[in-house]
């Protein structure tokens, strides 16, 4: 009998392990950003680019440097990947990966700046996926100088400034390029976001995203000013790796 009834009573938990009936806890999750920016040194229009990364932590436990993560770029450039500025004609573009992006941009010898990792809303992150389909669908071109209005034609600046939920890409018109522009896209989630980003510490992706064998300066929240501005700079003095 008591065998029977154990037989019986592990039947039952598997049951209810299979049709929910005990769940198990669920994993943590947590939705970041890295803001990316190079520009030729002298600067020329055409030697410059802006670019986000956005990543997706997922784990147990309270230390999330240990989490798996999983991230995708929009980093919008021409298909032949050769900006002309002034040309009027939208061309097939193409969005890279992170590491693709570096190599392109490092080939016309930019200088490579990341403000962040900032904390971001999981809206922010499923609007990046939404960005980056949309770019990826075959529909979309690039245009090195493009308006707000229609993400089927955009800037590499513009295609970032539409996973913003809030202000999308009129909030970022085309006053600043390449290092300005980015920067302007890290003050404003500094003043705009619903977290205190300077009292975080999520350098540990710096590490994860394989960042420290490239030549890219870091520029960390807390170095960045929580304030509005038009034209003003932030400190560059990060951490060069």
């Amino acid at each position: 009998m008591r065998l029977r009834n154990g037989v019986r009573g592990s039947c039952v938990l598997l049951a209810l392990l299979f049709c929910g009936g005990i769940s198990q806890s669920a994993a943590d999750e947590q939705y970041y950003v890295v803001i990316f920016g190079s520009q030729s040194r002298p600067k020329l229009l055409r030697y410059t680019h802006t670019w986000a990364t956005f990543i997706r932590a997922e784990g147990y436990g309270s230390d999330p440097a240990g989490w798996q993560i999983q991230h995708h770029t929009i980093s919008w450039l021409p298909a032949t990947l050769d900006v002309k500025v002034w040309n009027p004609k939208p061309e097939p573009g193409i969005n890279l990966g992170l590491y693709e992006t570096i190599a392109a941009v490092r080939a016309s010898n930019q200088r490579i700046t990341a403000w962040g990792p900032f904390l971001i809303n999981p809206s922010v992150y499923e609007r990046s996926i939404l960005v980056k389909q949309t770019l990826e669908s075959g529909a979309a071109q690039y245009r090195a100088i493009s308006t707000p209005a229609n993400l089927l034609i955009s800037d590499c600046i513009h295609a970032v400034a539409a996973c913003d939920s809030v202000f999308g890409r009129e909030h970022y018109p085309l006053i600043r390029i390449g290092n300005p522009a980015s920067r302007f896209i890290a003050r404003e989630i500094m003043t705009r976001s619903p977290f205190d980003q300077a009292s975080y510490d999520h350098s540990w992706l710096i590490d994860r995203l394989s960042l420290a064998h490239h030549p890219v300066t870091v520029i960390p929240p807390r170095q960045i000013p929580k304030r509005s501005c038009f034209l003003c700079r932030c400190p560059e003095d990060g951490v060069v790796r």
